[in-house]
């Protein structure tokens, strides 16, 4: 097996999109088998799922216009701010042991590596086998990633969300992304929401984007991204049983990957 991990850093929103998708690539040629990417957002940026309206989901033109950006990814879900998280990225081919088997079953192998490093960090969480939708269901218009807790995703005892994640398979690569927050940042969403969103949903969407989050510095005050980045590595290594090498990924940067960059800022220009 040839697992690596990238450490990338912050960047905007294309670029890390733009990244993962030539990661995808790379993988579906053989270069690598297993891929875990850790990084963050600079400026702050909403995501949009692969199959959502992007004008149904987010006032891009204001959002534009206060300096942040969006993003269309190449897995579902639905939109989440990114801003003061760590964003994680797995990539490896279908029939990888950690992704393999029902879309359920990867989300379950997945979390548990996840809900390790958690353990490692002396911060409670737990899973749970079922869906929660806390504000209308899936497919509601304006309703943003984290008032829901899907199967498997990372969540306290007491029932609120940590981590949100999505997944996505094409020509027989598995990517995953997911967001670990540190703080709250999610109710920022709600000043983006197209303006035909009603008061009342707002109010509605602010109680649970308010109340149903944890987020990792209310445990542990003083935790770094370092912190996080370093009990993620150590736990993929245990759960696939070798060594996680460290990648450079400046050697990545080049044609094909401005080619992405601009293939996804054209999807992100694109309603659907």
């Amino acid at each position: 097996m040839n697992a690596v991990h990238f450490r990338t850093g912050k960047h905007e929103g294309l670029w890390n999109m733009a990244f993962d998708k030539y990661l995808m690539e790379l993988v579906r040629v053989g270069r690598w088998d297993f891929v875990l990417r850790t990084y963050g957002w600079e400026p702050a940026c909403v995501s949009i799922g692969k199959l959502q309206n992007r004008n149904s989901e987010i006032n891009c033109d204001l959002l534009l216009r206060d300096g942040y950006h969006v993003v269309r990814r190449p897995t579902g879900g639905r939109a989440v701010w990114h801003e003061t998280e760590l964003t994680y990225s797995i990539t490896a081919g279908i029939e990888h042991p950690l992704v393999s088997g029902s879309i359920s079953e990867a989300l379950r192998k997945v979390s548990m590596p996840m809900v390790n490093a958690m353990n490692i960090l002396d911060i409670p969480v737990s899973v749970s086998s079922s869906d929660r939708h806390r504000a209308g269901g899936p497919r509601m218009k304006s309703n943003p990633c984290f008032t829901s807790h899907g199967k498997w995703e990372v969540g306290t005892p007491d029932g609120r969300k940590l981590v949100g994640s999505a997944q996505a398979r094409s020509r027989g690569v598995f990517l995953e992304h997911g967001s670990i927050l540190f703080l709250n940042d999610q109710m920022k969403i709600l000043d983006y929401l197209p303006h035909t969103t009603s008061t009342h949903q707002k109010s509605i969407l602010a109680h649970h984007l308010k109340e149903g989050i944890a987020c990792l510095r209310e445990f542990k005050p003083d935790l770094e991204m370092l912190d996080l980045e370093n009990a993620l590595h150590s736990s993929f290594e245990d759960v696939l049983g070798e060594d996680l090498q460290y990648s450079n990924f400046e050697a990545l940067n080049g044609e094909r990957l401005n080619e992405l960059i601009n293939e996804c800022r054209n999807e992100i220009q694109e309603k659907t």
